[in-house]
């Protein structure tokens, strides 16, 4: 976008400002646009399935609680399929809106963070079957660790985010005459945007652990209602702590 925040943004990057510096002013400008973003179906949806994914491994039949949640999955789902299958539930999921770049992103950030949480803890990438799949899977349905598993995806999610707007609108290219002098300045760049992101994601965890057990303890299950509150609120929260980043980092 070509308002005065983003150009400040773009004038930062010019200047070969602090990482961190770049970072807050560009969380800045996006803040409508995060606003936005906190009320997207496909949001709700990804949340959805984060918190129930798991709670279908409890169940007697894990590929039929899985396609309940219209995740398709063969019998005996291997990582490699449920992966699949959670990326076309949110592709083929129409969402009552047209596809966005924010939802390829939320979908990217899904699979992703439930491809790591439930491989991280398998015995290994060639001796595992179906049942161990479906065993780690499990771990991820208590509240501590859908609190841990909520702040990976929004931590990724912010970060891809923030990272494809910045190359998207302000053509952030590499080179001796642009903002990055080299990969690796910009690899450099990219972590500290991931830690920034990190950061302002742990306010969610107290709040993320709450809410899924009080939820499952009082309904059973979570309804696409309750997951749309949860997202909204979780990205309220985080753009507050953004906001206290960005105010940190100018003091």
């Amino acid at each position: 976008p070509a308002s005065r925040k983003w150009r400040t943004v773009a004038s930062l990057l010019n200047e070969h400002a602090a990482a961190g510096e770049v970072i807050a002013a560009s969380a800045r400008a996006a803040e409508k646009d995060l606003a936005r973003a906190a009320t997207d179906p496909v949001l709700a949806s990804a949340i959805r399935l984060m918190a129930l994914v798991p709670k279908a491994a409890h169940g007697r039949d894990f590929a039929e609680g899985l396609r309940e949640l219209e995740v398709v999955v063969p019998e005996h789902p291997m990582l490699a399929d449920i992966s699949v299958g959670v990326a076309s539930a949110l592709e083929r999921r129409p969402h009552g809106s047209t596809r966005s770049d924010f939802g390829e992103m939320v979908r990217r950030a899904l699979v992703a963070t439930l491809t790591t949480g439930i491989g991280d803890t398998l015995p290994g990438q060639f001796d595992s079957d179906a049942e161990d799949v479906r065993r780690a899977a499990a771990r991820l349905a208590r509240p501590e660790s859908f609190s841990g598993t909520a702040r990976t995806f929004f931590g990724r999610l912010f970060a891809d985010t923030l990272g494809s707007w910045l190359d998207r609108t302000l053509s952030v290219d590499i080179g001796s005459a642009a903002p990055f002098g080299s990969l690796r300045e910009r690899d450099a760049f990219d972590r500290t945007l991931e830690q920034y992101c990190s950061d302002a994601t742990r306010i969610i965890r107290e709040l993320s652990a709450a809410w899924y057990g009080r939820t499952l303890e009082r309904e059973g299950t979570i309804t696409s209602e309750r997951s749309a509150a949860y997202s909204a609120l979780a990205m309220n929260r985080i753009g507050e702590e953004l906001r206290h980043q960005r105010d940190a980092v100018h003091a």
